[in-house]
């Protein structure tokens, strides 16, 4: 009765968001004043992207799934697929978007141990080095012996199922406390690494679609990949941020905002360094934590419960936008269906084949299943492959339908298996927002 009594509440409170939503977007573009039919609207959406998250959260809850899932399925169904209340390419939408991206990858980097990774990094590279090639090679045989593509497509639908999701893994560890882990250290830098594998490829397979690759340009890239990480550890060893504190302790308050300030002025310059220098904005979030974790751990922790309220916006508005990707069109197409099923078994087996490269099976099965979870790269590589009409609508729908399905299930599976073993239990229901 809890239950049924929960999801009629809910289900009250999406039509009454959704209504509000679309009553107040329409108000403020009919005004004539800059500020109000153009950044009030930016704001709208992010503050609502919050508000559904919570309602995905809550649902997550009901139905005993991984809360991040129920964030996505909620994206679906307020996106286009469903109610249609939120535009996933709108302004306020793309921001909430990349700053959940940028901020989940900024924790990790603060939570991860470069010491520990030294002693990891044999398996790590390993790890994904094959969660790259099995999915890449495995797609571009199907896409062209099977379905009949060319190999630039067929290529390009390879690239889209190689690289792990960063952040939802650091989502769920993090919600397991596992995050600080041997295993948490393993699975994420394994996931950094993949990441910046399948950054390439996608770089790589750009150019190609655009007709402009060129030599130069890749040189430049691996000069780009190695000067970037290159400079993240020299920093690190320098404890240059804990020598920037230090600095702070001096010439201003003892207080922590300054320290909040330079933490995020810290992770908006290392983003975007990143992508000045050619490179994913999110692997200058991860660098630049990285390079802050060195930083007193009291002055951290301090900073960053300062911070922490204003991530849950962005990183539930992340989640969200991710399922509202997700077209009506798709949803229709027996055909995308089909193939969007098998994209995503074969996609759920090639990254949990790396659980053969540990001997201890059971944490092979938890990296596994980390590594299986799939997200924002991927959806960018559907977008590029869309922007680029290297694939055609229906394997366009069929591959953004089972990065979706991966990512949902693939964080289900993970979040129950690391929950399981450390016996967290989710937060009882509530009947507010």
């Amino acid at each position: 009765m809890q239950k049924i009594k929960t999801i009629l509440l809910v289900a009250i409170e999406v039509v009454v968001a959704s209504a509000t939503l679309h009553y107040l977007r329409e108000a403020l573009m009919h005004s004539h004043h800059h500020e109000i039919n153009t950044v009030l609207p930016i704001l709208l959406d992010i503050a609502f992207l919050a508000v559904f998250a919570s309602f995905g959260g809550r649902l997550a809850r009901v139905f005993g799934i991984a809360p991040m899932a129920g964030k996505i399925v909620m994206g679906i169904i307020a996106g286009p697929a469903l109610i249609g209340v939120i535009d996933p390419y709108a302004s306020g939408v793309e921001i909430a978007r990349l700053a959940g991206v940028l901020f989940i990858l900024f924790e990790a980097g603060l939570h991860f141990d470069l010491e520990l990774l030294k002693k990891n990094i044999g398996i790590a590279t390993a790890v994904a080095v094959g969660g790259v090639l099995i999915p890449l090679v495995s797609f571009t045989a199907l896409g062209h012996y099977t379905i009949g593509l060319d190999w630039l497509p067929a290529i390009f639908l390879g690239g889209i199922f190689t690289a792990t999701s960063v952040g939802l893994s650091v989502e769920a560890l993090k919600a397991a406390g596992k995050l600080a882990t041997n295993m948490g250290n393993r699975i994420v830098g394994a996931a950094v690494i993949d990441d910046i594998l399948g950054v390439l490829i996608l770089t790589i397979l750009a150019k190609l679609s655009q007709g402009d690759l060129e030599t130069m340009n890749l040189v430049w890239l691996g000069v780009a990949v190695i000067g970037f990480f290159g400079g993240v550890y020299l920093m690190w060893s320098m404890g240059l941020a804990d020598k920037i504190a230090k600095y702070l302790d001096r010439h201003y308050s003892n207080t922590t905002g300054p320290y909040t300030r330079f933490f995020f002025g810290s992770l908006i310059l290392g983003g975007t360094i990143a992508a000045v220098v050619g490179l994913e904005p999110v692997l200058g979030a991860f660098g630049i934590g990285v390079v802050l974790s060195k930083v007193d751990n009291e002055i951290k922790h301090e900073t960053w419960e300062k911070i922490e309220g204003y991530i849950h916006i962005f990183v539930g508005g992340f989640l969200v936008s991710i399922g509202t990707m997700l077209s009506r069109e798709a949803i229709m197409n027996p055909k995308a269906w089909v193939w969007a099923i098998v994209f995503t078994i074969l996609a759920l087996i090639g990254k949990y084949l790396v659980k053969y490269l540990f001997k201890d099976r059971y944490e092979g099965h938890q990296v596994g299943l980390a590594m299986a979870i799939r997200g924002e790269v991927g959806l960018v590589f559907v977008a590029v492959a869309i922007s680029n009409h290297v694939l055609d609508d229906t394997m366009a729908a069929a591959a953004l339908l089972a990065v979706i399905l991966v990512t949902v299930v693939g964080a289900i599976m993970f979040e129950k298996a690391v929950m399981k073993e450390t016996g967290v239990k989710p937060e009882p229901l509530g009947e507010a927002i």
